[in-house]
């Protein structure tokens, strides 16, 4: 079984306030009619609607699928196609019932996949690798973190590594930072494809157009979201300095680096959380702010000792990002 941590709780501080974006001037949208779920007032999924059209159907009163459906004329863009578009927004409404994130995940724009996130992320896989190495071809992976709505589990190699694949059959959205371009191909060179069911939110993208670049660990402290303090000290070589530590038997070592993974999936909740709130605020319809899920304590022990001999003996040049 994967090594867990499962007890309930809240995190405390687990985002600083503020500032708003320019928000563009709103749609009027009639009372009773406010966004509840931004997917089901996304057009931009179906052929040929893009976010020129999409803004259009919003402002001619076509707010949601429903409006849509019952519509007796659309778009100029889209009006020749009516009848075909709303067959596959009758799709749309099945598939969402169905909880099939993958349908979504293969007609969305990349770009706006973080509108899935509402609807999906009650069974979303919050998921960071530690390996060897940048390249799998040359490296392997060394822990697996995954963060639900039940808490953290780690999977390790040469111990429950395999079952990763099974673990992952329950999910319906993976949501990772760099995960696109890093973590999940890395798993499937080694384990095979795993992900192709899940639809995926790579929050580097979200935040990224939300106005927040950089790493992890710098996104963290300018949103204050994140890990204890000495925990920041440690980086990708340091993880797997831990790793070399860890096969020479310190066990120590061990613990801190699942830690240090589990402060990695720790943070993308709250991530996600912003990134959302963030970016549909910027849309011309009136979306609530998404409330944050409940949050699990990463009481997982670590040991300030061994951060600091890591630390110490850390190259500068080959550290991993």
């Amino acid at each position: 079984m994967a090594s867990q941590a499962r007890k309930s709780g809240n995190q405390t501080g687990h985002c600083a306030a503020l500032s708003l974006h320019s928000i563009p001037k709103l749609i009027d949208i009639p009372p009773g009619r406010k966004c509840t779920v931004l997917l089901k007032n996304t057009f931009i999924h179906l052929p040929r609607v893009g976010k020129v059209t999409e803004r259009e159907l919003w402002e001619s009163g076509v707010h949601t699928w429903d409006d849509f459906i019952a519509a007796e004329s659309l778009a100029p863009r889209v009006d020749g196609q009516r009848d075909y578009l709303k067959s596959l927004i009758a799709e749309s409404q099945s598939k969402l019932d169905e909880k099939n994130a993958r349908y979504f995940n293969s007609c969305l724009p990349s770009r706006d996949m973080w509108r899935l996130y509402a609807d999906f992320r009650t069974n979303a896989a919050f998921l960071d690798i530690e390996t060897t190495g940048l390249s799998p071809e040359t490296g392997y992976i060394t822990v697996v973190g995954v963060l639900d709505s039940e808490g953290y589990s780690s999977y390790v190699y040469d111990e429950n590594l395999e079952e990763l694949r099974e673990a992952m059959e329950k999910y319906d959205l993976v949501v990772t930072f760099n995960g696109t371009s890093f973590d999940l191909p890395y798993v499937e060179h080694h384990y095979g494809r795993m992900f192709q069911d899940m639809a995926h939110i790579d929050l580097r993208y979200a935040l990224r157009r939300a106005g927040y670049s950089g790493g992890l660990k710098s996104i963290e402290a300018r949103l204050g979201v994140g890990r204890p303090s000495s925990l920041t000290a440690l980086s990708g070589y340091d993880a797997v300095v831990l790793w070399g530590q860890w096969t020479q038997g310190d066990y120590k070592a061990r613990e801190t680096l699942i830690r240090y993974n589990a402060e990695d999936v720790a943070s993308l909740p709250a991530l996600a959380e912003i990134a959302y709130n963030r970016l549909s605020e910027r849309l011309p319809i009136l979306c609530p702010r998404l409330a944050p899920l409940h949050r699990h304590d990463i009481d997982l022990p670590y040991h300030e000792d061994v951060i600091e001999r890591v630390t110490a003996i850390r190259k500068p040049s080959r550290l991993l990002a």
